[in-house]
């Protein structure tokens, strides 16, 4: 079936997608029940940036957040650079492209804003993120890395555009 891209129009949309990355952040073990309640909200997601659903027959099947250049859920991301976070497909999902069409679509629009590269970090458990980044021309970027509180350290991954942001 064939996966849609398009960002999200109103507040039910953006509440379907803060609970789907909720069900899979908690569900899959990647961060706890209560920073999730707090992160994952529509409220929060709106104002952080661009809110990119992915659809297949009118199901939600993945959601990402595309940060606004001045957004404070901007944690990477330089001058030049846009970033992405919160990647979130359903385990049904998996494998089906909806993962690879929203960060495509990431790499599309910050293009067309004029970045010059793409960022984003992950989790090193998240193996299978990190081969999806890699098949789409994302470089680690170790210099970057952050601990975290949680115990392990952010691996940064950037991708490299061809835009020209003043």
């Amino acid at each position: 079936m064939p996966v849609t891209i398009r960002e999200a129009r109103d507040i039910e949309d953006l509440e379907r997608a803060a609970a789907l990355m909720r069900a899979v952040y908690v569900g899959e073990g990647w961060t706890q029940p209560i920073p999730a309640q707090q992160a994952m909200t529509a409220e929060k997601l709106a104002a952080g940036g661009a809110v990119l659903l992915a659809e297949e027959e009118g199901r939600l099947s993945g959601a990402v957040v595309l940060l606004h250049a001045d957004s404070t859920m901007r944690q990477l991301a330089e001058r030049k650079e846009r970033e992405f976070r919160l990647l979130a497909v359903t385990a049904e999902a998996r494998g089906q492209g909806a993962g690879e069409r929203l960060v495509q679509e990431c790499m599309r629009r910050a293009t067309e804003e004029g970045a010059t590269a793409l960022v984003l970090w992950t989790q090193p458990r998240m193996v299978a993120a990190q081969r999806l980044y890699g098949r789409l021309g994302f470089v680690r970027d170790p210099a970057r890395d952050v601990p975290d509180p949680r115990g392990f350290t952010r691996l940064v991954y950037v991708r490299p555009l061809g835009g020209s942001l003043g």
